[in-house]
């Protein structure tokens, strides 16, 4: 898509089957970057582009700053990645325009009882408590931890960028590995500290979710972490409300993607693919399996290589 262009315009660009073929055998040996995607931790870009994100709401949450949140919650995504109906844009410009005036918001909804029910709820919740975190908690509470897991994800992702970006895929003295549980959750893994590299494979490789209840990186890895929620102005601590803190996890670093094939899926004029030839390939269908909270999408992008950038391959969280 080019900037400034009204609509999308699609194109087949056939590649080699030799190259599709070796796009998945590195998959295969090497596994890909177990990122979480745009689905859990929001949309990548610029706020000024891409608007409020849910890692965005989070954050604030986090900080105990509930009255923020509820402002990027009514603020939402942007109208240049998003298009909201007219009566939404309405709505969001009257909370704007009334200095967040719960009640000239309520008035601006539109009649339809499953639009803008989260925002809805939340502008209730305020005329009834006048409370910005009472009115949190009138929003279903997956819905608030979904918000909280979000920022988690977002600092992993980040962190996991710059862990393989200092030392690739070898693991180092002072990570953390799984010596022996497989429980993606945390809940059976037995976490440890590397003191000898050369004893540990990078699938075995944890990276935790930031939490009052974890154990970080005793490399420089885990001074990033500090630093990072330090600049956030977050502290978590257990004894903090469920909406403004987050026990934490460990997610591995590197996954493999299970029974991993392709085949050519045919179009007119096509064939199925001699082994002995190098065909050109226009359409391929790929079959493969995840592990629990892995992202089909992440495991695709790392095979084509692609970003998830608009724009630009900078990271912000402005």
């Amino acid at each position: 898509h080019v900037e400034g262009e009204e609509s999308w315009k699609e194109q087949t660009i056939p590649v080699h089957s030799s190259h599709l073929n070796a796009m998945v055998e590195r998959i295969k040996e090497f596994g890909f970057i177990n990122f979480y995607g745009e689905q859990r931790v929001g949309a990548a870009g610029f706020r000024s582009h891409v608007g409020v994100r849910s890692f965005d709401v989070g954050r604030a949450m986090l900080k105990g700053d509930f009255a923020s949140a509820i402002d990027l919650i009514m603020t939402g995504r942007s109208n240049q990645v998003y298009s909201p109906g007219a009566e939404e844009i309405n709505v969001r410009e009257v909370w704007k325009t009334s200095g967040g005036n719960a009640r000239a918001t309520l008035k601006a909804f539109p009649k339809n009882r499953n639009s803008m029910v989260r925002e809805k709820d939340l502008m209730k919740g305020l005329l009834r408590y006048g409370d910005s975190l009472e009115a949190i908690r009138c929003v279903p509470y997956n819905v608030r931890m979904f918000w909280i897991h979000a920022y988690q994800s977002y600092v992993w992702n980040r962190i996991a960028t710059e862990r393989i970006r200092r030392w690739g895929l070898h693991p180092v003295k002072g990570d953390l590995y799984d010596s022996g549980g497989d429980d993606e959750d945390g809940t059976t893994m037995d976490v440890q500290v590397i003191d000898d590299p050369g004893s540990v494979d990078i699938s075995q490789i944890l990276l935790p979710l930031p939490g009052y209840n974890m154990q970080y990186p005793s490399n420089e890895i885990g001074e990033l972490y500090r630093e990072m929620l330090r600049d956030d102005g977050i502290e978590l601590t257990k004894n903090d409300t469920a909406e403004s803190t987050c026990k934490g996890s460990y997610r591995k670093l590197v996954q493999r993607a299970n029974q991993l094939k392709w085949d050519i899926v045919p179009e007119e004029g096509e064939y199925q693919l001699d082994a002995s030839e190098d065909q050109m390939v226009s359409a391929a269908r790929l079959t493969f399996e995840l592990e629990s909270g892995c992202y089909a999408t992440m495991m695709l992008r790392e095979l084509m290589v692609t970003t998830m950038s608009r724009g630009t391959v900078r990271q912000s969280s402005n």
